[in-house]
């Protein structure tokens, strides 16, 4: 079955169900507007009513859009018509400069005939610009690529679009208020606008474009860091101990690890231990008070749980005296909580990735404190640590477990939670929200240890130093704010990002719980190692921990107690060859995972990440986003591709949300300003759906509604073939225009006109410009 380009055409049911397999990617620009340019503008009839012209970067003429009132978050909207191709698919790309950042950011949104293109929060189609308080492509330009609706453009020779000027969100906003803040400053810069056929966009030669900074190594900050760390740490220890505070769950947590570090003040100190009794026993007197505590916590008494396991050997003079207050021995009061901890949570798993290693993590913390204070009452270790291993895709995941302990296995019994590469499954790739090694998968290694000096589990550390590695493919070469060569996450094309660029990165996220090196310095891994080596030398790692620092949350103080003995070890390791996949120099590379449909390429000089399944949560769109680096030039773009997939038969109505791609939160404050959205009404195929995922219907989110069995994409010199399958091979035609091209993945010359992609395969072919 073959659906192209489906989004856009649907009209109706009967538009929706028809193959129209030929390209449409052939064609050039059809027109384009340089804003402040008196001539150009005019031309285009802009109506630029709450605008103004700067100076912008390289000289180049410029607008900027301003605020309506410094008290609301809508700003003023410029409106401008272009011509475009009546009968063809029509793409709008803007220019924006790179350099630009901004304290108080803004969100550029494009309208086509008065309408809304896409949604402002992680919706299948991106605002057209997103600024952030980061440099983006310093002193280069960068380019940003939507689709049109076929439905406004139809028989159309020209199209009105418009940019207005919105106040930046803030995406865990739980009031309108905190979720969409006011516009307090002008837009960032717009260059240009361009109306195109073809996916890809390719400026005239004559456009002035920026130029690569020099690859700088910055001289600071350095080993300073470390005492500072350790200065704060010590004051913080300094300060819980003589607060009259009961110390909660995290500072628990906090003083325990404290307790085996050397440099510390809680090194061995009685006084801490008692301190930390203390808590535990407050733990357990509020739980009695409301038994359902441990429930409104993911963690559960996880944390509690922890420094039992951490302190076994001094907790039991404590263990067999009475809770404070009570006659009740310890062992008997804190089983008692560990118990219920577990066993609710065991009852109440999360099916997203992150979520449920979270509640595992302390699922399994909690066993581990019961075998110490009541061994009878544990479960055994095989039947405990199964559930980390569902949680990091070792085993299938059995889903909540009812009272007598039957998993409900409800996505089926064969539902892993990773990919057989190591990405997690959230519903596709994903930045921040997938570097879960750092924090949560290393502390379940760290939670497995029989003994604090002992290795943890075997399988738990191979499925560690993979996940790692999986990673490594999304960090790419760049520049920090202050123009020093670095390495940052891969962001554009993450289903749960709205952060572009994303955060400095080598081995993994600096966090508050997970320092930069943590996995490295946890498995011993030789590869890892030489990932934090490559972040020593370009002098980030200090950088890093300056960061860290700042963030105000209890699990931070755990991450800064490692760094020192972490940093020590690294200084004492031999120079290790390996290096970030996609680090300058490096050879050419390409990862592909279709569990997820996610492709990262390095092809000399340019890298390309493409995200085939692209936020299908309900049905098949027909939709990739596409993040393109060269030395020069940056694009994001979302792009139509071809897909072939088992048709369930069922539609997805796509519904007037503007503000997120998956709910109706607060679309009524946007409904008050008469904002509609372009694609509103639009019918979308729903893939066919495992029969064991017995709950489905149509507007639920489902991994399977909208993910195709195999995509093809024409992207600019590359054409990628991706089988998400796992049983089943394709055939596919060879553009004409990639005759004699090269298959990156295998390295073979193209001579046929015909290829097969095997099941869970990839091909990528390349043709020289």
């Amino acid at each position: 079955m073959c659906r192209q380009s489906l989004v856009f055409v649907a009209v109706s049911v009967l538009t929706l169900f028809s193959c129209a397999c030929e390209s449409t990617f052939a064609g050039n620009q059809v027109d384009s507007i340089q804003f402040g340019n008196p001539q150009s503008e005019q031309s285009h009839k802009l109506n630029d009513k709450g605008s103004e012209i700067v100076e912008g970067a390289l000289g180049l003429s410029a607008r900027k859009i301003l605020p309506k009132s410094a008290a609301h978050w809508r700003g003023n909207r410029i409106t401008f018509r272009m011509a475009i191709d009546p009968d063809k698919l029509n793409y709008v790309t803007a220019k924006f400069w790179g350099s630009d950042y901004a304290e108080k950011p803004s969100r550029l949104f494009l309208f086509a005939d008065g309408k809304q293109i896409g949604q402002r929060h992680l919706g299948q189609i991106d605002p057209i610009d997103i600024l952030s308080e980061h440099k983006r492509f310093p002193e280069r330009f960068f380019y940003k690529t939507l689709p049109l609706p076929l439905t406004l453009t139809k028989g159309k020779k020209t199209v009105e679009l418009g940019i207005e000027v919105h106040g930046h969100i803030w995406g865990y906003g739980s009031t309108f208020d905190k979720y969409q803040r006011a516009l307090e400053a002008p837009s960032r810069t717009i260059y240009r606008c361009y109306s195109h056929t073809e996916s890809f966009f390719e400026p005239e030669s004559n456009e002035v474009q920026g130029t690569e900074p020099p690859a700088k190594i910055q001289n600071g900050p350095g080993e300073e860091v470390v005492q500072e760390i350790k200065d704060r740490i010590n004051k913080s220890i300094q300060r819980t101990m003589k607060s009259k505070a009961i110390p909660n769950l995290e500072t628990i947590r906090f003083l325990s690890n404290a307790c085996f570090e050397s440099w510390t003040d809680a090194y061995h100190n009685k006084e801490v231990l008692e301190r930390i009794v203390k808590g535990i026993d407050h733990q357990y007197l509020e739980f009695k008070k409301d038994p359902t505590k441990f429930e409104k916590e993911w963690e559960g008494a996880g944390p509690a749980a922890e420094a039992v396991r951490i302190l076994e050997k001094p907790l039991r003079f404590y263990a067999g005296k009475a809770v404070e207050g009570t006659d009740i021995p310890r062992y008997k009061a804190w089983v008692e909580m560990f118990i219920a901890s577990r066993d609710w949570h065991v009852q109440h798993r999360r099916t997203y990735t992150n979520q449920t290693m979270i509640i595992d993590l302390n699922i399994y913390r909690c066993n581990r404190a019961i075998r110490f204070l009541s061994p009878k009452k544990d479960w055994p270790e095989s039947k405990a640590i199964k559930l980390l291993h569902e949680a990091v895709g070792i085993k299938p995941w059995s889903g909540s477990w009812d009272e007598r302990g039957r998993p409900n296995f409800e996505k089926g019994k064969k539902y892993i939670q990773l990919t057989d590469q190591g990405l997690t499954k959230e519903l596709g790739y994903v930045g921040g929200y997938g570097e879960i090694v750092n924090g949560i998968v290393r502390n379940m290694y760290e939670a497995s240890r029989p003994k604090l000096d002992a290795e943890g589990d075997p399988e738990l550390r191979q499925r560690l130093i993979k996940i790692a590695k999986a990673r490594a493919a999304f960090r790419y070469p760049t520049f920090d704010d202050e123009g020093y060569k670095t390495m940052r996450l891969e962001s554009v094309v993450g289903w749960r990002d709205w952060k572009y660029p994303g955060p400095v990165m080598y081995d993994q996220m600096p966090s508050s719980e997970g320092g930069p090196l943590d996995v490295a310095a946890s498995t011993l891994d030789p590869v890892l190692t030489g990932y934090g080596q490559q972040m020593i030398l370009d002098n980030q790692f200090f950088a890093a921990w300056k960061y860290i620092q700042t963030i105000r949350r209890g699990e931070t103080q755990n991450t800064m107690l490692r760094m020192p003995r972490i940093y020590e070890w690294i200084k004492k390791q031999p120079p290790a060859e390996h290096r970030l996949p996609m680090t300058s120099g490096q050879p050419d590379y390409v990862f592909a995972d279709p569990g997820v449909g996610v492709v990262a390429i390095k092809n000399k000089d340019e890298i390309l990440y493409v995200s085939l399944y692209w936020r299908a949560r309900y049905a098949i769109n027909n939709l990739a986003r596409v993040h393109h680096l060269t030395p020069t030039i940056e694009r994001d773009a979302t792009v139509f591709t071809e897909t072939r997939f088992t048709d369930s038969g069922q539609v997805y109505t796509i519904p007037d949300w503007t503000n997120m791609g998956f709910g109706k939160k607060f679309e009524d404050e946007y409904k008050k300003e008469g904002i509609n959205l372009a694609t509103a009404g639009m019918k979308l195929p729903i893939a066919k759906v495992p029969s064991n995922n017995k709950d489905f219907k149509p507007g639920k989110e489902n991994i399977y509604a909208g993910k195709a069995d195999l995509y093809l994409l024409e992207y600019g010199n590359y054409f990628i073939a991706m089988n998400c399958h796992s049983s089943r091979s394709y055939s596919f035609d060879v553009p004409d225009a990639f005759a004699g091209s090269k298959n990156l993945v295998s390295g073979e010359s193209i001579s046929k006109n015909k290829l097969r992609v095997e099941k869970a395969q990839t091909i990528v072919l390349y043709r020289k410009p």
